[in-house]
């Protein structure tokens, strides 16, 4: 394996595999290992999560000594030591390791034409990659290594003044397929289109109070058949006096019964592909992740079925993700918690829902690791997407000094004058008049 692939095996892999054969107290000892490289090479360093690595690291490699033999433990094993007062000093790990180094020495390396004079490639090489450099920054509209779309770009947001619901800012790929929906699913799309627009909210707890003032117990099935047709009649009537604008109208209406079904689509950094495509690649990008309503709620894990992206007028369009969801409703049935706090899902069991439609822009991006005695039960891991990061609104406090811890050397400066060393130009030329007798 290339050393990418042992640092994602070293903190994502290893505990998960070694967890169904090995005895406890090795499981545990390599889990904390793994923690601690994780949480080293995160984005984002900590002053306290720092001091408690540097605390740590110590007894997991106690732990280490009394499960491996002492052939294992060479200068190699004892350096994460001092992995954490270099964080300490160098700030994240991202700006000090080998693996740009490496990648620049390996663009170097392919610059050599003529292996009789390498050096003179190189520098060849070099000198038109910096020619081609500085005439891109004159060129207007065409694509350079400096404005290149990233891997997973999403198109960007659009910023108009429409409804939230409409702001969409992922995009499509692959071959597209335009069916017409069925009633009943169309239906379970406009109304989840609607209960996640924040327009629409107030219209909603509207419709409840009629429906309790009406005299009915059931409020929530009456509220899923009659809303739809309730807000669209509100609304017609309120675009006629003038109370609300085009938007909402267009909204009111519905979407065509006719959708486009695309088989990728990104958004967020994620790049999500339905699990008919799926099944042909190496890699999984069919694990989708929504995160529950509440704080305390279970999130829903399932896979993607199909990508349906909803027309409605005015060019307004909406993209849904059609899941299969996994049952996290029962836990020890549908999913469980390991030691490590993974989500370990039943992938035999299915969430029984009629709802199987999320907004792509509430999706993460999941994959699931099978295990090795039991392929039933998978781990689901959460991916992070490049380039973005998760600003907090109350930072805490930066590990840095706001100002230098200096003594003051001013206080005795005019009690001994005799340590004192003149430079002024007069004293430097009187220095070569030296007296030898």
């Amino acid at each position: 394996m290339k050393t990418h692939d042992c640092h994602v095996f070293l903190e994502r892999l290893l505990p998960l595999i070694v967890r169904d054969f090995l005895p406890r107290h090795v499981v545990d000892a390599l889990t904390e290992l793994n923690n601690f490289f994780r949480e080293l090479c995160a984005k984002v360093l900590n002053k306290d999560d720092l001091d408690r690595l540097q605390d740590q690291i110590a007894l997991t490699l106690c732990k280490l000594e009394r499960i491996f033999p002492l052939a294992f433990f060479d200068i190699m094993v004892h350096l994460p030591i001092h992995l954490v007062w270099e964080a300490k000093v160098g700030g994240p790990i991202q700006y000090r390791w080998m693996y740009p180094i490496e990648r620049y020495l390996r663009k170097l390396k392919c610059y050599v034409c003529n292996k009789a004079q390498p050096e003179g490639s190189i520098a060849e090489g070099y000198l038109a990659d910096e020619c081609l450099t500085f005439c891109s920054r004159y060129l207007r509209g065409v694509e350079t290594k400096f404005n290149i779309p990233e891997r997973n770009y999403d198109g960007g947001q659009h910023s108009s003044n429409t409804l939230s619901i409409f702001l969409t800012s992922g995009r499509s790929y692959g071959k597209v397929e335009v069916k017409e929906l069925n009633l009943l699913l169309h239906n379970i799309a406009v109304l989840y289109v609607l209960q996640n627009c924040d327009e629409s909210l107030p219209f909603i707890q509207e419709h409840k109070n009629f429906i309790i003032n009406s005299g009915f117990r059931n409020v929530e099935q009456i509220h899923k058949e009659e809303f739809i047709g309730w807000f669209r009649e509100k609304i017609k009537q309120l675009y006629n006096e003038g109370q609300t604008n085009k938007d909402m109208l267009c909204l009111s209406r519905g979407p065509e019964r006719r959708v486009t079904y695309h088989p990728c689509y990104n958004i967020n950094g994620y790049k999500f592909h339905t699990t008919e495509r799926d099944e042909t690649k190496k890699t999984q990008n069919n694990g989708v992740m929504v995160h529950g309503e509440n704080q305390n709620d279970v999130s829903y894990y399932g896979i993607l079925k199909d990508i349906i992206e909803l027309c409605y007028t005015e060019g307004n369009k909406v993209v849904l993700f059609s899941c299969e969801w996994f049952d996290t409703a029962r836990e020890g049935i549908g999913f469980k918690r390991d030691r490590c706090g993974n989500i370990v899902l039943n992938t035999k069991k299915k969430l029984n829902t009629q709802e199987p439609f999320v907004l792509a822009s509430q999706a993460i991006h999941v994959y699931y690791l099978e295990g090795i005695n039991d392929p039933t039960w998978s781990t689901s891991i959460e991916i992070k997407p490049r380039n973005l990061y998760e600003m907090p609104m109350d930072e805490g406090e930066p590990y840095q000094e706001e100002q230098m811890q200096c003594t003051n050397t001013n206080a005795n400066l005019d009690d001994n004058h005799e340590d004192e060393i003149d430079l002024s130009r007069n004293a430097e030329d009187n220095s070569h008049n030296i007296d030898v007798e």
